[in-house]
């Protein structure tokens, strides 16, 4: 046979061949953890669990780890259910602590890059919509199903800010810093992060241009505020800052302040936190006197959002141009307040004649056959509140629905963009 036939030959083995499967690095890390196991504990695995072999039986457990992961330096973040599917319940209610240990490592290791090792491992379990303990909800969106598993978390009945886990992750190059213990993340946000941080940047195109409006040059910008009525660690507040705008922001559970305050000096953006009631207790124009940061965090209620902002006065009224209302499953109970909060600086002295505006993004689930039902209703509802007002030429105009992630089948998470605006003549 030529050397030419013999190539050809090879060639042909080659494509006919199936690609080889590259294995997971959780696989790779568990199967030598397995093979030092004493034989007598999978043995037992093999009898209580009706596997022919020892080999079946680490087929079984390899077969039914998790597959995929999440990285927040420096911790790995495993799917709901893993390691809950038999044979593995029965294999790890057999194993000593050190033996635990040793199989947490090994996945550890197989995951960290070369130059910064991974150091805790958990599993995800979602965040409950109710508190289990009072059937009360869980309004500071506290990740109380988070299962540990490797790693100091810090302690859950004295926690403190020092003594606790922090994580982060870039998205969109925007730094976001959170205590797993203690506060939610959401991953799926980040498209409609990336959509805020676009919002002024380009006219959508159309004949004629649809929403020229929103084409608002960075230099004016700059002069505006952002209202965050669901601040959380940041998550929008972000985006805010990075166009230039000022942001004031409400956020209750002061685990997510601190994320909040620690992401932002991360983003290289200034940053006050008024937490103590004696401070609360102040008039707002007390607070915000001479205040140069660019991120002031009352942590409070947002209900004494729309309240401060009247404190202000005429003079010192901020001129806004978002009120962010990011909390699910609905965020309807502050959309009067945030109206309210928009409409105020419509009021501030103008020297010319000219049309004034602002966005409400509102954020809701929605079944996705009610998506346009719920459009029109809440154009009704704003239709409803422009007419109650003074002000004969404010209008309100539902001009966008972005449908960010699903939350359930035919459930989507949306935002409703409300643009308000006014013509004011001086």
């Amino acid at each position: 046979m030529t050397d030419t036939v013999i190539t050809q030959h090879l060639k042909a083995q080659a494509v006919d061949r199936p690609p080889k499967k590259k294995e997971s690095p959780i696989s790779l890390a568990i199967t030598p953890w397995l093979n030092s196991l004493p034989s007598t504990l999978l043995d037992l695995l093999k009898q209580n669990t009706g596997a022919s072999t020892l080999e079946e039986v680490q087929q079984n457990l390899v077969g039914s780890a998790p597959k995929r992961w999440v990285v927040y330096e420096p911790m790995v973040l495993l799917p709901s259910g893993s390691f809950t599917s038999e044979p593995w319940p029965s294999l790890l209610t057999s194993l000593s602590t050190s033996q635990k240990e040793d199989l947490w490592t090994s996945i550890l290791d197989q995951l960290s890059p070369p130059k910064a090792p991974l150091t805790h491992l958990a599993i995800n379990e979602g965040i409950p919509l109710l508190q289990s303990d009072q059937q009360e909800e869980n309004i500071l969106r506290s990740p109380t199903g988070l299962h540990p598993l490797h790693g100091s978390f810090g302690s859950p009945t004295s926690p403190s800010f020092p003594s606790s886990l922090w994580v982060s992750t870039k998205q969109n190059s925007l730094t976001q810093t959170w205590a797993p213990l203690h506060t939610m993340f959401s991953r799926g946000n980040i498209k409609e992060k990336a959509r805020l941080l676009s919002f002024h940047s380009t006219i959508p195109l159309g004949s004629p241009p649809l929403r020229p409006h929103r084409y608002i040059p960075p230099a004016t910008l700059n002069n505006g505020y952002a209202i965050d009525l669901y601040a959380g660690i940041g998550y929008f507040v972000f985006s805010y800052a990075r166009l230039g705008l000022k942001v004031l922001c409400w956020e209750l559970n002061p685990w997510s302040v601190e994320g909040l305050r620690r992401g932002a000096l991360a983003n290289k953006f200034t940053v006050r936190v008024i937490t103590t009631p004696e401070d609360l207790g102040r008039p707002t124009k007390q607070l915000t006197a001479g205040a140069e940061e660019q991120i002031i965090v009352f942590q409070e209620d947002n209900r004494h959002a729309a309240r401060r902002i009247a404190e202000l006065g005429e003079e010192e009224k901020p001129k806004v141009r978002h009120v962010n209302c990011g909390f699910l499953p609905t965020s309807e109970p502050v959309w009067k307040d945030s109206f309210d909060i928009l409409v105020q600086g419509f009021a501030a002295p103008s020297p010319s004649s000219k049309q004034e505006g602002g966005w409400l993004h509102l954020h809701e689930n929605v079944g996705v056959k009610d998506i346009e039902t719920r459009k029109a209703q809440i154009q009704g509802l704003f239709d409803g509140w422009c007419s109650e007002s003074q002000d004969a030429t404010l209008k309100a105009n539902v001009e966008h629905v972005e449908m960010v992630k699903t939350y359930a089948p035919d459930v989507w998470h949306v935002v409703f963009d409300v643009y308000v605006s006014s013509s004011i003549t001086n």
